[in-house]
């Protein structure tokens, strides 16, 4: 089996940074009698493998830096092989757990859950699947693959819409685009930021239903896009995106945590367009930041906001269509984490809410909620005064 070692020819690749801890190495591909094993794609990640002695494949997945790091270990792999034939694939999850659990998929794009009959999960750290090749490829992933691709068709998508248009405003630490969708100007605007931690797709499908609900052609929509200009960063991190990282950008920060401190390249191109729109006189009125965790939740501010109480109007209002969706309001005091939601909320007043989406939540919920959110958004900030005075930055 050959080792990818050198960190150059890993960078070549996109598919790690050079801070991987030293006791493994990060390989992308691995083969055993007629069967292969790849992560030569945006996302792509099969750790470290090995070749048992009845055959198998044995995956050890580690973060791409050493602890402390967020327990979120991220797989995808193509499986080439016979159709027909039969492929275990045993991973061993270092300093994490089997959080996610495996999807399937014949073409990258359309998945499914691999079934339980087919995933043994022993101790918590490791995972056990058992494939028949339905073809000559499969996919296997924690999450769908969402990658830079993805992003390009969906932005190519939204700039068809009159209202939109796309631009750089940045690069990021290995010089890919950091992209933004904008609408026209408005003497407002809200910003909405994506994929700052690379594995939490569920709030990337939940953030995409809920940007095309804004953009509709609904009367509410139309009514909204009057008023607020919007400001859009799906792919805030698309260096640990095509890497297949836990959590960090290359130069092992977490970008949620660099809101402030202003150290990396990413965060730096968003702030300087939200200043920019600023300069410009218009006023940010609300910050949505999407993410995944265990759970449906909304991490908020205490009532003080402005606009008052802007955070428990709006999901009152939503839990009152979505009587199955037991999402949690979590309003807990500011702390001193630079996270975006602190950062906007400490600096501006406004309301800043983390969208945390569920890692298992059907995607069929996922989408039928978010555009109930993106509406009763819409609908509690129409309803809030017009503040043409823009608030003292920092």
């Amino acid at each position: 089996m050959t080792r990818i070692i050198a960190c150059a020819l890993i960078l070549a690749l996109a598919v790690s940074g050079c801070s991987t801890p030293q006791t493994h190495h990060r390989d992308t591909f691995c083969s055993s009698g007629t069967t292969l094993l790849d992560a030569h794609f945006d996302g792509g990640q099969l750790g470290s493998c090995n070749i048992s002695d009845d055959g198998d494949f044995e995956l050890i997945l580690f973060p791409e830096d050493e602890p402390p790091i967020n327990k979120s270990p991220w797989y995808a792999y193509r499986v080439s092989g016979r159709p027909g034939d039969r492929v275990t694939i045993q991973m061993q999850f270092h300093n994490g757990y089997a959080r996610y659990w495996p999807k399937i998929s014949l073409d990258g794009e359309n998945w499914l859950e691999l079934p339980p009959e087919q995933v043994i999960k022993g101790a918590d750290d490791r995972m056990e699947l058992t494939l028949q090749l339905q073809q000559a490829r499969v996919w296997v992933a924690g999450g769908e693959i969402l990658g830079r691709e993805h992003y390009s068709r969906w932005l190519n998508l939204l700039e068809n819409h009159e209202d939109v248009s796309t631009r750089l405003i940045g690069q990021s630490v290995q010089g890919r685009p950091i992209i933004l969708a904008e609408t026209a100007d408005r003497p407002e605007f809200v910003l909405m930021i994506g994929r700052q931690h690379p594995p939490e797709v569920t709030g990337a499908i939940a953030m995409q239903t809920f940007i095309d609900t804004v953009l509709g052609d609904s009367e509410l929509a139309q009514r909204f896009r009057q008023r607020f200009k919007l400001g859009i960063v799906p792919l805030l991190n698309p260096d640990g995106v095509a890497a297949g990282h836990w959590r960090h950008n290359v130069n092992g920060v977490d970008l949620n945590r660099d809101w402030g401190p202003f150290t990396q390249p990413e965060s730096t191109a968003v702030i300087r367009w939200v200043q920019q729109q600023e300069s410009d006189g218009r006023t940010l009125r609300l910050m949505l930041d999407f993410h995944s965790t265990f759970e449906d939740l909304f991490y908020t501010q205490p009532r003080v906001t402005d606009p008052p109480d802007f955070a428990s109007l709006w999901l009152d209002a939503s839990a009152q269509r979505l009587p199955d969706f037991p999402f949690k309001h979590a309003a807990n005091p500011v702390s001193e984490q630079p996270n975006a939601k602190n950062y906007f909320y400490k600096s501006r007043g406004i309301p800043a809410v983390t969208y945390e989406s569920g890692d298992e939540t059907t995607r069929e919920m996922l989408e039928e909620s978010a555009a109930i959110f993106a509406e009763e958004m819409m609908k509690t900030l129409l309803t809030t005064s017009p503040d043409p005075t823009p608030p003292a930055t920092q």
